[in-house]
């Protein structure tokens, strides 16, 4: 059922998959740049399932939950995934770029970025079909159907770069990058988000 569509992540996951990495920055909060990097990644695991979980379910929820689902998922990747996408194609890229040796870490490096150009595609899909969920959750069955394909190959593409970054790239920020050089992605980071 839907009715859980929101509830929080699964055992061991944080207790709050949706705060924001901008109410982190304004707190204090989050750790340094690759700590605020993760918790973007835990938001992205919890909207996923959300659309996975709308997709799959949305014949047997209450309308006004279908609405809600469809509405914050929809302003998760329409508003929230710009802004960590940008802090890896422009903070992230450059700076490993220049700091990582040639070879594997490099093409983990490079397809990071190429993999972000697959995701959008398969988002921009299903925005549409959100929307109009969120507009008409009467006819959330028919839209859902129409979407599952897409969130499956959504939540494909997310376990594929996730990993890459969690188990590549990730660690080489930590090993070969100064700590001016994470100071700087969080302050852009947050740069962002204030002018957001």
């Amino acid at each position: 059922m839907l009715t859980q569509i929101k509830a929080g992540p699964k055992a061991g996951g944080p207790a709050r998959p949706a705060e924001s990495l901008a109410e982190a920055l304004r707190a204090g909060d989050g750790g340094d740049a690759i700590d605020l990097l993760l918790g973007c990644h835990t938001r992205i695991r919890h909207f996923t399932a959300v659309a996975v979980r709308l997709s799959q379910a949305a014949a047997t929820a209450p309308p006004q939950e279908i609405a809600s689902a469809a509405r914050s998922v929809c302003r998760y990747y329409e508003v929230a995934l710009p802004l960590h996408e940008a802090d890896e194609n422009e903070s992230v890229y450059p700076r490993l770029r220049r700091a990582a040796p040639a070879g594997e870490l490099a093409e983990a490096n490079q397809a990071m970025v190429d993999q972000h150009v697959t995701i959008d595609r398969i988002i921009a899909r299903l925005v549409e079909h959100w929307r109009q969920i969120a507009g008409e959750p009467g006819r959330a069955a028919e839209r859902a159907t129409a979407s599952r394909a897409d969130a499956e190959a959504l939540q494909t593409a997310w376990d594929e770069h996730l990993a890459l970054e969690e188990r590549v790239i990730f660690p080489a920020l930590r090993s070969h990058l100064t700590a001016d050089d994470l100071a700087g992605i969080r302050a852009e980071m947050h740069e962002r988000r204030r002018a957001s």
